[in-house]
């Protein structure tokens, strides 16, 4: 039987410049560079990957396998609880609990739920006005089941210096001097970009929060390794399948720098991945679609928590079917990608890819490129 290595012996192996030579012969005149395309006006991305584009061979970017598959649940609706335990009962691993500004009771909310089973994440107004007492009652539910909060792991999707008030950075210090000592397993800072941002700004405005965190509270005493260990990163996903990819993976290249620049080990950044809905149309059947393909970038640019937005999101009177149906399709989406495509047994399912590896890299420049020059 002949081997593998027998069979690529067949095969001469081609320079990439004679690849250009022969491409460039069968466009007949027409130049070779019309074929490359901008990214943000900034990056020309070579539509002709190579080995000889990477001088030294690929590695995985992270060594984590799998992700977790997360369903926003509003606290808002009296079902809240009932949404929930029926998503965790058909396979959701996480949940991100929306909390309004006043009066909820998370204790309902959390009613029948095993706390250190999941990934618990919270966000909205209720979280932005105190997220301190939010961990202080959420550490209270915790004990009233049992638990210790240091069981539990999660995130607050809470990013002060992005919102229009100034940071109170004694009382954000507090905050993070809580959660090491009491719940060590939840990031209490999520940066990233603003809604609609361009790519490269996808990469640049998330490093430029958490330096200024690292910056900030290290003034006021807490280790710049404990900062860095309380963020976490948001990241959102559109229908450009390789950029999205790319960019997650750019990501994690320059939060290794910002780590070594900081005198820290590096370390694995989270990302809690989502999907831009401005990408949802009213056709609700092209946007199942574009929920299976955004899904999987979101997987395959590595990401640790991903929400898949319901295929009718906004559009509910649109449906013929039940809100818990679309819940369902969108799950389902993660649970295939899982369980038919396996891509949760890999580290970093995009390595070695000559095209995502090139791009991922030239985004990672140029980010870290002007992420040096805003700090100046």
């Amino acid at each position: 039987m002949e081997s593998i290595e027998d069979f690529f012996s067949t095969f001469p192996p081609v320079s990439k410049a004679d690849w250009l030579a022969k491409i460039t012969r069968d466009l007949k005149g027409k130049p070779l560079e019309d074929l490359y395309w901008q990214l943000d006006g900034q990056i020309n991305v070579d539509p002709f990957p190579h080995p000889d584009d990477l001088p030294d061979s690929p590695s995985p970017l992270t060594m984590r396998r799998g992700w977790e598959i997360c369903e926003s649940i509003d606290a808002t609706v009296p079902t809240a609880n009932a949404t929930a335990l029926s998503a965790l009962e058909a396979g959701a691993e996480a949940l991100c609990i929306h909390l309004p500004s006043t009066g909820y009771a998370l204790e309902s909310v959390l009613k029948g739920v095993h706390l250190d089973l999941i990934g618990l994440h919270f966000s909205g107004p209720g979280l932005d006005a105190d997220p301190l007492a939010l961990l202080k009652a959420l550490e209270k539910t915790a004990v009233a089941q049992g638990i210790k909060a240091s069981a539990l792991h999660g995130s607050l999707w809470y990013n002060p210096v992005a919102s229009e008030k100034p940071c109170d950075w004694p009382q954000l210090t507090a905050l993070l001097s809580f959660a090491t000592a009491h719940f060590p397993g939840f990031r209490c800072l999520q940066v990233g970009a603003a809604p609609g941002a361009a790519t490269l700004d996808k990469v640049v405005q998330p490093l430029l929060q958490a330096n200024m965190y690292c910056t900030g509270i290290s003034r006021l005493g807490l280790p710049t390794a404990d900062v860095l260990a309380s963020i976490g990163f948001s990241f959102t996903v559109g229908t450009d399948f390789f950029t999205a990819i790319a960019a997650q993976r750019a990501l994690r290249l320059c939060w290794m720098n910002l780590q070594k620049s900081w005198g820290l080990p590096v370390s694995d950044p989270d990302i809690n991945t989502g999907f831009d809905p401005g990408v949802y149309s009213d056709d609700l059947y092209t946007n199942m679609i574009r929920a299976t393909t955004m899904a999987m970038s979101a997987v395959l640019g590595g990401a640790q928590t991903l929400t898949v937005l319901p295929y009718d999101a906004g559009r509910e009177g649109q449906s013929d079917f039940p809100e818990a149906f679309s819940r369902r399709i969108a799950r389902n989406v993660q649970h295939l990608l899982k369980m038919e495509s396996f891509l949760d047994q890999f580290e970093d399912p995009a390595a070695g890819s000559y095209y995502l590896e090139n791009l991922s890299r030239q985004l990672g420049a140029a980010a870290w490129a002007k992420f040096g020059q805003d700090q100046t």
